[in-house]
């Protein structure tokens, strides 16, 4: 079997799209107990950025400047006096592309030995190639600053980075599966072994100083760029692993399910390689008990417990293993130097998730009910945390501690009406979450106190991650506010101790919010009649709170030459006696006597409750009669419409869709067969 898929998606910015080719061959043959089966996928993605920048290059000019010249009619180098005109660089011949290949390939084996029991082998190797290509022509408004006046940095005009990544995997597993069925007894045993090993590489190359806009490629370049040099990473992780299961189940009413693995990762340190994870399940079938099995309107009635260890990998792994690099730029009697990267950290552990679960799945005449309660633990969670720099380093990757996460899930859909030409149902879902951290790591500590330096810094204006025991995870920090003073137009901040100041203190923070919602579901219908068929679905999120950035960069802490919001005006606090919503204008002098206007830090103005509801997607389609088609030698047509994003309500009003444009996509499809 032969699959091949050619898609193109146009962007919204002119210009951008990305392209994708992708095939498989699927081959398979049988020979009585043995069956041997291969399949190849191929996949190839090109993705060209917009040559003409990002959109909010567009949003910040203003609107009595000019992109065209009035005199000639072509496009203006500047949009006023010395600000770069954005439609300008996109004539110049820049380049943003990126592609990506791979392969990957996988034999499966497989032995009937007997009706019950059966072996699995399987040999998998995936390839993949990555390029990036990013062309900056010497006439780029990059290169029409003061600093490229001089006649040496005239020659430096002109950039060009160069990406190149490369990744191997190669993995096996072999699994022997037990099935039996005897009376009223089903049993069902797997057990095997999977190796892996991966491989991956990357390397950035910069060069500088191109004549003309009409080369883009590297090798035209003058040099490698001032003060840089190639750099890359590269990394390999082995991991093995053993896995044992068994399913139980008496007379399709008392269910038990066991699962038992051991795996090694070379990510973690040398003294905890070795993991361990189980889970363990039970469940029983009411609705087959004999007091319910002979009526219509249970149709099902399943509860169901389960507990549950489990493991994570998520950096890589260079983390965990003493990395030296070589000192290029000098030598001590001929020999080259090297010095420690990254410090060794052997106790580091795996990641670990303790879940408790209990649920309920139950079908009542035409409605479906599904109900989970669960109660997570994660243990040593992984994280970047400070480090005294006396060990000559910054972070260190640590474990974090317990985080735990309760909540509850319920699903529930209804048939409203189905018959012979048609059905139309109605479904919704919500889950709620507690996020709270119950055990800090010692480790933390010092992190919290880089966090409460950059959070005092004059030049941050984002809430800082802080982490507290009995606190979320994703608390928003920030320190309490009563608001801008009419008389001084400064903001009134307060202290820890109840008093009112003006001073801006990171100490004083609290958590003014969890940026993460209490509860999100969904709802919708799904109808079809007479071939015709249409469904919607809604999405809602509430209970939360955000910290509105768009008010902060967009009205506070904005530069005032470009096109601004109209509140920098209105809204902002100008004489004494106004009641504002937004401080006065500022600035401070940093420590070299340089001026920058003052930005604003964290603070309970700007966290706001975040509830939202989506209208996220709409379905049409409309299937023809087969006796209609099938004179044109058709087995089935299909004409279908799809659309998403379409509606968004919420109690935050935020900008979205300026670095690139928002956009609601649709697409039409159909569908053939012959």
């Amino acid at each position: 079997m032969i699959d091949f898929s050619y898609n193109n998606v146009a962007g919204v910015m002119k210009g951008s799209e990305r392209t994708v080719l992708s095939g498989d061959v699927n081959v398979s043959y049988r020979k009585k107990s043995f069956l041997f089966r291969n399949i190849l996928s191929v996949s190839n993605t090109r993705s060209d950025n917009s040559p003409w920048g990002d959109f909010g290059d567009y949003a910040r000019m203003n609107p009595y400047w000019s992109a065209v010249d009035p005199q000639t009619g072509q496009i203006a180098r500047w949009a006023y006096d010395e600000v770069a005109n954005p439609m300008y660089d996109a004539t110049l011949g820049t380049l943003d592309r990126e592609t990506y290949t791979s392969v990957t390939n996988n034999f499966y084996a497989e032995w009937q030995a007997t009706e019950a029991l059966k072996l699995t082998a399987r040999l998998g190797i995936a390839v993949k190639r990555s390029d990036a290509d990013e062309f900056y022509p010497a006439k780029h408004s990059k290169f029409a600053t003061s600093a490229y006046e001089s006649t040496s940095m005239q020659l430096r005009k002109g950039s060009y980075q160069l990406d190149n990544g490369k990744s191997s995997d190669i993995s096996g597993e072999i699994y022997a599966n037990y099935a039996k069925n005897w009376g009223r007894h089903y049993l069902y045993v797997n057990a095997g072994s999977r190796i892996a090993e991966n491989t991956y590489s990357a390397y950035q190359h910069y060069a500088e100083g191109f004549p003309n806009s009409q080369t883009a490629d590297i090798t035209f370049a003058r040099q490698y760029a001032q003060d840089k040099k190639p750099v890359g990473i590269s990394s390999i992780t082995r991991e093995i692993s053993f896995l044992g299961t068994a399913s139980y189940s008496y007379d399709d009413r008392y269910n038990v399910d066991l699962t038992f693995r051991e795996s090694a990762s070379s990510l973690y340190g040398a003294d905890n390689r070795w993991s361990s994870a189980w889970s363990a399940g039970v469940a029983w079938n009411l609705h087959n008990e004999p007091f319910l099995r002979d009526q219509d309107v249970l149709k099902q009635f399943k509860i169901r417990a389960s507990a549950g260890l489990t493991g994570n990998q998520n950096y890589d792994t260079n983390e965990v293993l003493a990395t030296y690099l070589y000192y290029t730029g000098a030598t001590y009697h001929g020999q080259t130097g090297a010095y420690l990267s990254k410090m060794t950290n052997p106790a580091l552990k795996w990641e670990q998730r303790m879940d408790y679960n209990v649920g309920a799945d139950i079908t009542v005449h035409r409605a479906t009910i599904a109900f989970d309660y669960y109660n997570s633990v994660t243990e040593n969670m992984l994280t970047d945390v400070a480090i005294p720099t006396s060990t000559g380093f910054d972070t260190v990757k640590d474990n974090l501690g317990k985080v735990r996460n309760r909540g509850i899930e319920a699903k529930l859909s209804y048939t409203l009406w189905q018959g012979k030409q048609g059905f139309f149902n109605l479904f919704g879902s919500i889950a709620y979450n507690k996020n709270i951290i119950i055990n800090l790591s010692e480790s933390l500590k010092a992190y919290n106190e880089k966090m409460m330096a950059q959070a005092q810094d004059k030049s941050n204006s984002t809430p800082v991650l802080i982490y507290q025991d009995g606190m979320p995870m994703n608390a928003i920090w920030a320190v309490p506010s009563l608001g801008i003073d009419p008389t001084t137009g400064q903001e009134i901040y307060v202290r820890k101790d109840g008093t009112l100041t003006y001073e801006y203190d990171a100490q004083d923070q609290v958590v003014a919010g969890i940026s993460d919602p209490k509860y999100r579901g969904n709802f919708g219908f799904a109808a079809e009649y007479k071939g015709f068929g249409l469904s919607a679905t809604c999405t809602f999120l509430g209970g939360g709170q955000r910290y509105n950035t768009t008010l902060v960069n967009k009205v506070e802490n904005v530069d005032i030459h470009y096109n601004v919001d109209r509140r920098v005006l209105y809204g902002r606090w100008q004489t004494p006696g106004q009641n504002a919503m937004f401080k006065k204008l500022g600035s401070y002098t940093d420590e070299n006597g340089k001026q920058h206007d003052e930005k604003t830090r964290a603070t309970t103005r700007f966290v706001q409750d975040n509830n939202e509801l989506t209208f996220s997607s709409l379905s049409l389609y409309y299937e023809f009669n087969p006796r209609l088609i099938s004179k044109i030698r058709l087995k089935r047509l299909k004409l279908a419409f799809y659309m998403n994003n379409i509606a968004t309500l919420s109690s935050i009003r935020i900008e979205r869709g300026t670095t690139y444009p928002f956009a609601r996509s649709m697409s039409f499809q159909l569908t053939g067969t012959f």
